[in-house]
């Protein structure tokens, strides 16, 4: 590999990790505010909270850290019950949960997809999973997909956006693998 390859590639993915970092911090700094935080009522007052995974599909440490931060903004606004998975896919685009092997084994109302940094580089999005969103959805996971949507958007001054099944086809496809396989529920 010549040395102007080398250069070039590892520039672009510190710019891809200048730009999630500049977002993500944005998004703990949003949370820490309350911006997209629990209502007026209380988290508790729209039934649980919503049961989700967090796919941090990133590939360096930097990355990985900074969806941590994701995490934790998600977490203080207290619509959440959140866990996480850290898949190897060569492509953002497979199945990164597989089947799920235990049937009995939780399900979620909401799986949060963070892409590889080539993909997130050239969409600019991250995921949102869910089922069809309908005027029978649960008000807690609205409000939970509109807070991602906020904290994700304004927290990186609008270089990413959070898309939901009602946005984009690519939540709707994996939504439909997700509930086949056993890790997303639909009621």
């Amino acid at each position: 590999m010549s040395m102007e390859l080398y250069r070039r590639r590892y520039a672009r993915r510190a710019q891809v990790g200048a730009a999630l970092g500049i977002a993500l911090l944005g998004v703990v700094g949003l949370a820490f505010l309350g911006v997209g935080g629990g209502s007026a009522l209380g988290p508790g007052a729209e039934g649980p909270p919503v049961r989700a995974l967090l796919v941090d599909e990133t590939r360096t440490l930097q990355a990985s850290l900074l969806v941590n931060l994701l995490a934790a903004a998600l977490r203080e606004t207290g619509l959440f019950e959140l866990e996480a998975v850290f898949p190897d896919v060569e492509s953002s685009f497979d199945d990164p949960l597989g089947v799920n092997p235990d049937p009995t084994a939780a399900r979620y109302e909401l799986i949060l997809i963070v892409p590889r940094e080539e993909e997130l580089q050239r969409l600019r999005q991250l995921w949102i999973v869910t089922c069809p969103l309908t005027h029978r959805t649960r008000p807690a996971l609205l409000r939970a997909v509109w807070a991602i949507q906020g904290l994700v958007e304004e927290g990186s001054g609008g270089r990413l956006r959070a898309v939901s099944v009602a946005d984009d086809a690519i939540p709707g496809v994996f939504a439909a693998i997700f509930e086949r396989h056993g890790w997303l529920v639909c009621e």
